[in-house]
């Protein structure tokens, strides 16, 4: 059962409290290293990065509405390459939806328990996220938006769950659910007077325990605070469906979804740059047979079997959108992709990132 939380925000620096809640939290686990969203020096951009000291914890910002990369294969990484470490990562929705699809992919299968092998000493917060905003509109700004303001706005937009979705990515208007799934500690804004306090949602009583925060939090969340971020999360989630419905709807008549020869024709403007590949931390080469290069099988190059794996990777899309960011052709893949992959995840009664559910396709 999920142990609820709370952290008590000081003065109102919603921020501040939770580098220092992380700080303690770091030095009581005896952490050796995080990946987290990290301010740069200019103030300008938040990046995922490693860190190794938790004095570096007070440049760390989960919660400013920027994402320049999904972070989910770095922190699927670290866990792989450092292990028998005391690690721990801060993803948003998308990013932990993507970590848990890749985790899905390992052998030995997945635990019937929770769906996924166990993660090892790599302990996952999972962030609410309302949106992050086009990474192109902010870099050209002069002089870049002040991050400080950003963080404040994004957390009084999650407080009353309202916000203009039109000024996020496309990726996020569409989003399917703006809260984590299957992190070890969710960090609840939704809903949550982040001014006064920050949920801390541990994923069972063993993760709570494990984790030490009876220590740290003594302080248990009301059943109202957690029904209530529940609600408004659900509302979101609720609305940003409709909004998904409605562009996909206008899109077809706009880009002719519908229409095979007309979505050619909108992908013939492809420089075949390979970008949208590069970032997104799901692909394994499903279509690199169209650059001359395959790692499939000689039973498996055929183009059925190109079409299988190609189907495979669009039902685990995350949504988080990067490859539209990395496009320099401006092709709307983010509709394009998000109408093939729920269409594909409606006929195999499927949802990437639900930990408790496997690949169809994996038996046994």
């Amino acid at each position: 059962m999920q142990v609820n939380r709370i952290l008590e925000v000081q003065d109102s620096e919603t921020l501040p409290t939770l580098r220092s809640f992380l700080a303690d939290w770091w030095r009581q686990y005896e952490l050796d290293a995080m990946l987290a969203p990290v301010e740069q020096p200019e103030k300008a951009r938040v990046i995922s990065q490693v860190i190794e000291d938790p004095a570096d914890l007070e440049r760390v910002n989960p919660f400013a509405p920027l994402m320049f990369s999904n972070a989910a294969g770095e922190a699927y990484r670290l866990r792989q390459e450092r292990q028998g470490a005391r690690l721990a990562a801060i993803l948003h929705p998308c990013e932990m939806r993507a970590y848990t699809e890749l985790c899905k992919r390992e052998r030995p299968k997945p635990t019937i328990e929770s769906g996924l092998p166990a993660q090892g000493e790599l302990v996952i917060f999972g962030v609410d996220c309302l949106g992050t905003l086009p990474t192109g509109d902010y870099q050209r700004k002069d002089p870049p938006g002040d991050l400080e303001e950003m963080t404040r706005e994004a957390l009084h937009d999650a407080t009353w769950g309202g916000s203009h979705a039109d000024q996020y990515r496309m990726a996020c208007q569409v989003c399917d659910w703006p809260a984590p799934w299957g992190a070890d500690v969710t960090i609840g804004t939704i809903g949550v007077d982040s001014d006064q306090t920050l949920l801390l949602l541990a994923r069972d009583e063993d993760c709570d325990a494990r984790l030490g925060w009876e220590n740290l939090l003594p302080r248990r969340a009301s059943e109202y605070q957690v029904s209530r971020r529940e609600a408004v999360v659900g509302a979101i989630a609720s609305s940003r469906a409709d909004r998904r419905n409605h562009l996909l709807s206008d899109a077809a008549g706009h880009f002719h979804l519908d229409d095979l020869g007309a979505m050619l024709a909108w992908l013939a403007s492809c420089s075949v740059c390979g970008n949208c590949l590069k970032v997104c931390p799901l692909y394994q080469g499903e279509m690199d047979s169209l650059a001359g290069v395959s790692h499939l099988s000689n039973s498996e190059h055929t183009a059925l079997g190109e079409l299988v794996h190609t189907s495979r990777w669009l039902a685990s899309c995350s949504g988080c959108g990067m490859c539209e960011e990395k496009c320099n052709r401006n092709v709307p893949l983010t509709l394009f992709l998000s109408a093939l992959s729920h269409r594909i995840r409606e006929e195999i009664h499927y949802t990437p990132g639900s930990p408790g559910q496997r690949f169809p396709w994996i038996g046994g």
